[in-house]
């Protein structure tokens, strides 16, 4: 077929480019082949497409062929300890990239950084943080992005030089839900729902000890798809301090289906996606917020703080400054002022209005109310008009 993307074309670039050629764990090639065989019968993939997913992949082999080298060549690393991260989680199109980006602010965090996820080696160094050539390398990607696709600002702005969703350091394993909304895979969601995550896991803990061995600080993070893995993440992280952000599914659902489409997936295919987006994401965050619930039925709330979105955008320094209360800490003034700063430098609608509804995706939304009931009863999720 003219649209498949081989495992062999994609392993042996990435062994040539950097002269490398040991993975790792090799539960990563099974995540990856299922990717590559689901995009190869359902992707319809046209030549932009394939480029994009082979640079996409290719990116993510030579991160994780540098990685495991540096580890091979200094496993002293490997004793690094990380203790309580604060890890933010929710549904997509909760207000995560706000609240991380908050965080991030505050000296006392350690942020996993756009620029860093992908070129993790050489470590980065606390010195050299806030002037690493990576960085100006990486905004000058998202640039080019956004000067494509400039209608996405409106929907979705992370620049280059600021904190990112560690489902980057996932994706290096190939169990992420990183491609959901870019590629039409469904038989590759139906298996990562499915799949032992322990191994992405694994890989994310080794990831974070060499980014935190010349940088380190105490992590906050954020990524919506460890909703779907709490019990391997809480293995992994055992006094991990859980943030959940909640908000209405009828618009987390519409905002995720129109972040699909404004991404230009269409541009990406020869296949007809009219219909796929708005169902696909009422199934995937239909199964994200039942294993929320069937995580905390089971095990308790204690690891986890609530937020509502309408708290957090209401008073986002004070929903903060909550946070830290009900982990025994105190927000600083220094953090306070800093945030502060921040939000008034990046006013909601900075880039744009983004409007959207579920009728714009032919979703009705008595299906999602009724799909949803026992996560809004449960955590008396609020109506948006």
């Amino acid at each position: 077929m003219s649209d498949v993307v081989t495992l062999d074309e994609v392993v042996s670039k990435a062994a040539a480019g950097t002269g490398l050629d040991d993975f790792g764990d090799p539960a990563w090639q099974e995540g990856l082949e299922v990717l590559l065989d689901s995009v190869a019968r359902e992707a319809a993939l046209n030549e932009i497409g394939r480029t994009i997913l082979r640079n996409w992949i290719d990116e993510r082999l030579v991160n994780r062929l540098r990685l495991v080298d540096w580890l091979r060549h200094h496993p002293e690393v490997q004793t690094e300890q990380i203790r309580r991260p604060l890890v933010v989680v929710g549904m997509l199109r909760t207000g995560s990239t706000l609240l991380c980006e908050l965080l991030a602010c505050d000296p006392a965090n350690r942020p996993l950084m756009k620029w860093e996820g992908l070129q993790a080696i050489p470590p980065p160094e606390t010195a050299t943080f806030h002037t690493d050539p990576r960085i100006a390398t990486e905004v000058e990607k998202q640039v080019a992005i956004y000067s494509m696709v400039p209608q996405l600002k409106a929907v979705h702005w992370e620049p280059g030089d600021g904190p990112t969703e560690c489902v980057a350091l996932l994706t290096q394993s190939f169990r992420a839900q990183d491609w959901h909304g870019l590629f039409r895979i469904p038989s590759y969601i139906e298996w990562f729902h499915a799949c032992d995550m322990q191994p992405a896991y694994d890989y994310h803990r080794l990831s974070l000890q060499v980014l935190q061995s010349r940088a380190p600080g105490r992590w906050s993070l954020k990524a919506p798809g460890h909703l779907l893995a709490l019990d391997p993440l809480v293995a992994t992280y055992p006094d991990a301090r859980l943030v959940v952000l909640h908000r209405d599914p009828v618009r987390t659902v519409a905002s995720s289906t129109s972040l699909s489409v404004t991404a230009r997936p269409d541009s990406l295919t020869t296949a007809n996606l009219d219909g796929y987006w708005g169902p696909m994401w009422v199934d995937v965050l239909g199964t994200m917020v039942d294993r929320l619930v069937e995580h905390r039925e089971r095990c308790g709330d204690e690891r986890f703080f609530d937020l509502h979105y309408r708290d957090l955008a209401g008073d986002p320094v004070g929903a903060v400054s909550r946070i830290y209360e009900h982990f025994g800490e105190t927000l600083s003034p220094e953090a306070e002022a800093l945030m502060q700063a921040h939000l008034d430098a990046h006013p909601q609608g900075k880039h744009g209005t983004h409007a959207y509804t579920l009728a714009d995706f032919g979703v009705e939304e008595l299906l999602v109310r009724e799909r949803f009931s026992t996560y809004i009863e449960r955590f008396d999720v609020e109506h948006e008009a």
